[in-house]
């Protein structure tokens, strides 16, 4: 298959870097984190967008679409109940925010009638995942684990912190891909960053699922290298060694602590070599089912997706 993402000039200049070193340090990683790891990741996480997309136009292909929706990003997604989950509550807490889609759209000043029309007729994320549920299993998962831990860090990591450090670190936490909100337009630099020469037309929805994988992205690799980081501290015969202090937070008790050091400046800055360890262990077809990074996925390396 042709790729439609060849000798593009723009992505040069359209980049995420900022917004990705912010997510970092959100997710726990230092303050300043590392410039050649926030462009390897940035790297990452383009590749893994554009193959998803390359997957998602044979499927609006096959249904005879005219466009890429949200209904081919998420077929990509239907075996991972989990993600499927995360992407069905981000759906509700963006309602929520909004007051409602259409609500909101109504109260815009000056929208035009066809407009109107236009996004109430649109399908939402947790329809088309209704669809998807055949089983009702995302209905069925009432805790999200992974949310869970990851504000356990974020909560261990501010209990010591002042106003000035915290204030800062929420607007990192707050970052993402996504440069607007209610809008067509908070998309735009996200556009001209996937899809620099147009040559893919990308409904609005299906860009803002692209923006939840790409944020879940950069957050799963953050995750494995903490986990990569535990499992170094592991000492022979000893199998709770690489629970004792460090940076981590042992999933089986919650009383240890995920930041012993005081404060979070301490933490040394991911590098290069564990981003590239995580991909190494996640690609590596040896390891399996019981492998750390395993996921249910196919063998090949193209079709794998670390959000996914």
């Amino acid at each position: 298959m042709v790729s439609y993402f060849t000798n593009d000039v723009s992505s040069e200049v359209t980049n995420f870097q900022k917004e990705i070193s912010n997510m970092m340090h959100g997710f726990g990683d230092n303050p300043n984190p590392n410039a050649a790891t926030v462009v390897l990741i940035e790297s990452i996480v383009l590749q893994q967008l554009r193959n998803m997309l390359q997957d998602a136009l044979n499927i609006s292909m096959t249904r005879g679409a005219k466009a890429i929706s949200n209904y081919d990003i998420i077929y990509l997604m239907k075996k991972n109940i989990i993600k499927l989950k995360r992407l069905y509550d981000y759906q509700q807490k963006l309602d929520r925010i909004d007051k409602s889609r259409q609500a909101s759209c109504e109260g815009i000043a000056g929208i035009l009638e066809d407009n109107k029309e236009q996004f109430k007729n649109r399908r939402t994320h947790i329809e088309v995942i209704k669809e998807f549920d055949e089983f009702d299993e995302v209905s069925q998962i009432k805790f999200d684990s992974i949310d869970y831990l990851r504000k356990v860090r974020a909560a261990k990591i501010t209990e010591t912190m002042p106003f000035e450090k915290y204030e800062a670190y929420h607007k990192a936490r707050c970052s993402s891909f996504r440069t607007g909100h209610m809008n067509s337009k908070g998309f735009v630099k996200f556009e001209k960053w996937i899809n620099p020469n147009k040559e893919l037309k990308i409904t609005t929805q299906a860009q803002e699922v692209l923006c939840f994988l790409a944020y879940e992205t950069v957050a799963e690799i953050v995750d494995a290298v903490f986990l990569i980081r535990q499992d170094c501290k592991k000492k022979s015969g000893d199998p709770f060694s690489k629970f004792e202090g460090g940076f981590f937070c042992n999933t089986s008790s919650l009383s240890n602590a995920v930041y012993i050091k005081s404060g979070y400046e301490g933490v040394p800055a991911i590098t290069v070599a564990e981003v590239r360890e995580v991909l190494r262990r996640y690609f590596a077809p040896g390891y399996g089912m019981n492998g750390l990074f395993y996921r249910s996925v196919g063998a090949s390396i193209l079709a794998r997706y670390i959000a996914i």
